[in-house]
């Protein structure tokens, strides 16, 4: 039985939910109770972008696992590349936030709009324009936000006792 380390894993997990759904964060990704909130921003440049795939290359880990071929791990293009660095960094958020959470932290990526186009012009093609249009010298900004608690107001009148 092969041993899989947790970053292989975590990446597997994190390849799946964005290779599954195209879609920034929906309206109702939030339980009722909690409310979106935007835990911090991002901005990444085009030479950041590069040196994330590059490093992710480097180190054999497409997809968390080990693929002899690019042609075998699915779409890895520029599109890929940056969506999965904006996913890393959002759970990278989920270690730095100190309060409760109902939900991991998702990135919501602002700009560019390319990035974001979910139809194919291209009919003959097949391939969604996001990974027809979008490319790493357009950078990447965006939130990482998460899903918290919505504070209830104590109604009018109401003492708070402090012991």
């Amino acid at each position: 039985m092969r041993h899989v380390s947790p970053l292989s894993f975590l990446l597997c997990l994190l390849a799946a939910s964005t290779a599954s759904a195209h879609d920034t964060v929906p309206k109702t990704w939030c339980p009722t109770g909690t409310q979106q909130v935007v835990l911090r921003q991002f901005s990444f440049s085009e030479r950041q972008l590069v040196e994330y795939r590059n490093q992710r290359l480097a180190d054999g880990s497409v997809l968390g696992s080990a693929c002899n071929t690019l042609k075998t791990c699915g779409i890895i293009d520029e599109w890929y590349w940056a969506n999965q660095m904006a996913h890393e960094f959002a759970l990278g958020s989920l270690l730095r936030t100190t309060t409760s959470l109902s939900e991991s932290p998702m990135p919501v990526v602002r700009s560019p709009l390319t990035f974001n186009l979910n139809v194919d012009l291209k009919p003959v093609n097949g391939i969604l324009d996001h990974h027809d249009q979008y490319r790493f010298s357009q950078g990447l900004a965006g939130d990482v936000v998460a899903c918290r608690a919505i504070a209830t107001p104590l109604p009018s009148g109401t003492q708070v006792r402090t012991r």
